[in-house]
């Protein structure tokens, strides 16, 4: 498609390309050094571009003669590039501005996204790897270039870190128990978690008849009602399962009575995972389990930290704002506000607004079953294990998986390659 813009007789004209925002009489070639930026089509159609094959693609085309107009840049995001260049070359794109970016480098050499809906849509899961687009992919997310990932190939790497843009079609619980262990609220342990099992077995491999029951919330643990997902459908495809990478999780869930950023980050990565409760008195029924807490897991799926949660906050783009979030407890943020604008969860890209599960324990005196959550209202909440709540799927892309199209965009979500050599 390069040279003079032709205008088609067929369903769809390109009636205009732009390159810094300045119309074109070509389509830039692949080696001009410009990178596709977005797409803006009539009739509800959705445009992309295959930086591969250097071509336009358009989906959910409904009507005839639709309308594109075509945007692309200077700049050097063109051509394939790992997720930590990537990350690094738009980091310091970001570092040129003069307000705060929807990129950081937070305490711990890890770069992630902030705000309120930043530039960090990635297709993922696709039906067919070579064709990139809004029906043949989900699309995903991108939490962050996270620094200190062991991998079980020994490896410790920085590794893009995303997760699924919608939940999962049934709320589910993290765990259930037989109502002799912790009264069947479940243990706040993940490498036994139902949940665990479901997302690494039943989601990872899309299973056809899996032997796991699922459960909401409203279940027993003998007589589930809960429909599970459609694993044929919802699950991970081929394509995706050969790019995540096998890591080593964090589990660490050390009791804060005050839940500040920094205090949950590092109370993941504690060397204990704290059961604390005590097996007395009224609560004792909720503290019975034998179940040992370890402080990592390896595997492919996850959630998120809720920390992760709580560093994607960027206060309405407000350096100062961000900054009193960060050191305000995740169970208070709803009291934090100007003018009744609550600006740490709404300013948030990863609230979702209905209660889902994280990755994290809640330890406390009281049970050994409290896994923490991201409430309606934005707050980090603890619950119980047995709760039937929203999950997104999180995963680590491998290092060889590389970025080979898209600006980000809601419009025009990044491209992936599994480079296999």
């Amino acid at each position: 498609m390069n040279g003079k813009i032709q205008v088609n007789s067929g369903d769809v004209s390109i009636i205009a390309v732009n390159v810094d925002g300045k119309p074109q009489d070509t389509i830039p070639t692949k080696e001009e050094g410009k990178y596709f930026e977005s797409a803006e089509c009539s009739n509800g159609a959705i445009g992309s571009w295959d930086s591969s094959n250097w071509r336009f693609l358009i989906s959910n085309l409904t009507e005839k003669k639709t309308k594109c107009t075509l945007n692309f840049a200077t700049g050097n995001v063109v051509g394939e590039q790992s997720g930590e260049n990537k990350m690094k070359d738009l980091l310091n794109q970001e570092s040129n501005k003069e307000t705060l970016g929807t990129l950081v480098e937070d305490d711990y050499n890890n770069i992630r996204y902030i705000g309120i809906n930043p530039s960090n849509y990635i297709y993922f899961n696709c039906k067919d790897s070579t064709t990139q687009n809004a029906t043949n992919c989900e699309t995903w997310r991108i939490i962050g270039l996270m620094d200190g990932i062991k991998t079980t190939s020994g490896k410790t790497e920085r590794l893009l870190k995303i997760i699924r843009k919608d939940e999962l079609s049934e709320d589910l619980c993290w765990d259930l128990s037989d109502s002799d262990v912790n009264n069947g609220n479940g243990v706040n342990e993940w490498s036994q978690a139902d949940l665990m099992t479901l997302l690494n077995d039943d989601y990872f491999n899309a299973k056809t008849n899996s032997e796991h029951k699922c459960y909401n919330g409203d279940d027993s643990f003998d007589t589930p009602t809960t429909n599970c997902p459609d694993w044929t459908k919802e699950g991970l495809k081929q394509s995706a399962r050969d790019m995540i990478e096998e890591v080593v999780w964090n589990t660490g869930g050390k009791y804060w009575p005050s839940k500040y950023m920094s205090y949950l980050y590092l109370g993941e990565r504690s060397d204990n995972n704290e059961k604390i409760c005590s097996a007395t008195g009224y609560y004792a029924r909720y503290c019975t389990d034998n179940v040992e807490r370890k402080t990592t897991w390896t595997g492919k799926v996850g959630l998120m930290y809720s920390s992760d949660y709580g560093y994607a906050t960027d206060g309405g783009a407000d350096l100062m704002k961000r900054g009193r979030c960060l050191y305000t407890p995740l169970d208070d943020w709803d009291t934090v506000s100007t003018n009744n604008n609550y600006y740490c969860p709404r300013y948030d890209w990863l609230l979702m607004e209905i209660d889902e599960w994280t990755m994290t324990p809640a330890p406390n005196g009281a049970t050994a079953t409290e896994v923490f959550c991201v409430d309606r209202d934005g707050n980090i909440s603890s619950v119980a294990a047995s709760v039937g709540l929203i999950i997104r799927p999180v995963v680590y892309l491998k290092s060889s998986v590389k970025i080979i199209g898209g600006d980000g965009s809601e419009t025009s979500p990044f491209q992936l390659k599994l480079d296999e050599n």
